[in-house]
C-alpha cells in the first residue's frame, strides 16, 4: 500500500503480486460472491464481497476506483480523495446525505438471521450501505430477542439451514406469530430438495437462491 499526493488529491494505491486478473473479467470483480477463477460451487477461501462492498462504498462517497492487472504480475487498485480538512469535510456531508435516503414506508427496518458470521457481517454491510437500518442474529432465540427489544420490523431476511436443526422457515413463522402480523420476508437458500420446492405459496415470502446479489436481495 501507498499514498501519494498528486496537486490537491491523494491517491491511495493498493498493490499485490498474485495472479493477476484477465481483461476480460475486469468487469466481474466487483460482482457479489464473484471471485477470479473460482467457480460459484466449489470450495473457495473467503465469500468474493470484499470488492463489491468497497465498489458501493466509493459510489456513495462520489469518488472512482481503479484497477489495472497483468495476469501473472498482479494487480494495482487506487483511489483519489480531495487533500485538506475542508475539502474531506464536505465530502462527509455529501457521503452521509446519499447513505441516508429518506424513509422507506415498507421496509426500514430489516433484521438479518444467518449464523455464519463472515456472511452476517457482509451482507448486513451490502444492506447498510443501501440505507437500511439492520440488526443482525445468528439464531431464532436471538431473533425473538430482538423483536421484544426493538420498535419493530419491516423485512426479514433468513437464510433456510440455520444451525442446531433450525430452519429459515421456524423463524419466519416464530416471527410472525410474535408480532402478530404477515412479516415481509426473504428466505436465502442453497437447498434444492423437494422440501424448499414445495414450500406452500405464501405472498409475503421471496425465496432466493444462493449466490444471490445485492439488486436481488433488495428488489
Amino acid at each position: 500500500m501507498r499514498c501519494l499526493r498528486e496537486r490537491a488529491l491523494v491517491r491511495i494505491e493498493v498493490l499485490d503480486t498474485g495472479v493477476g486478473i484477465p481483461a476480460n473479467q475486469l468487469g466481474r470483480i466487483y460482482d457479489e460472491f464473484y471471485q477470479v477463477g473460482v467457480a460459484a460451487n466449489t470450495s473457495r477461501d473467503g465469500f468474493g464481497l470484499g470488492l463489491s462492498i468497497v465498489q458501493r462504498l466509493v459510489k456513495l462517497l462520489n469518488l472512482r476506483l481503479d484497477v489495472r492487472s497483468e495476469v501473472g504480475k498482479g494487480s494495482a487498485f487506487s483511489l483519489e480523495l480531495p487533500s485538506g480538512v475542508t475539502q474531506a469535510a464536505a465530502l462527509c456531508v455529501v457521503a452521509e446525505q446519499r447513505a441516508a435516503p429518506g424513509p422507506r414506508t415498507d421496509r426500514s427496518r430489516v433484521l438479518l438471521v444467518e449464523d455464519d458470521a463472515a456472511v452476517r457481517e457482509a451482507t448486513r454491510m451490502l444492506l447498510k450501505v443501501e440505507g437500511y437500518h439492520v440488526s443482525a442474529v445468528s439464531s431464532l432465540e436471538e431473533a425473538l430477542q430482538k423483536v421484544r427489544e426493538e420498535v419493530g420490523v419491516d423485512l426479514l431476511v433468513t437464510d433456510y439451514h440455520l444451525r442446531k436443526g433450525e430452519k429459515g422457515t421456524e423463524v419466519i413463522a416464530a416471527l410472525r406469530a410474535s408480532l402478530g402480523v404477515s412479516l415481509k420476508a426473504v428466505l436465502i437458500t442453497g437447498d434444492t430438495s423437494c422440501a424448499v420446492k414445495e414450500l406452500p405459496r405464501d405472498p409475503h415470502l421471496r425465496i432466493t437462491s444462493k449466490p444471490v446479489q445485492a439488486e436481488e436481495l433488495l428488489t
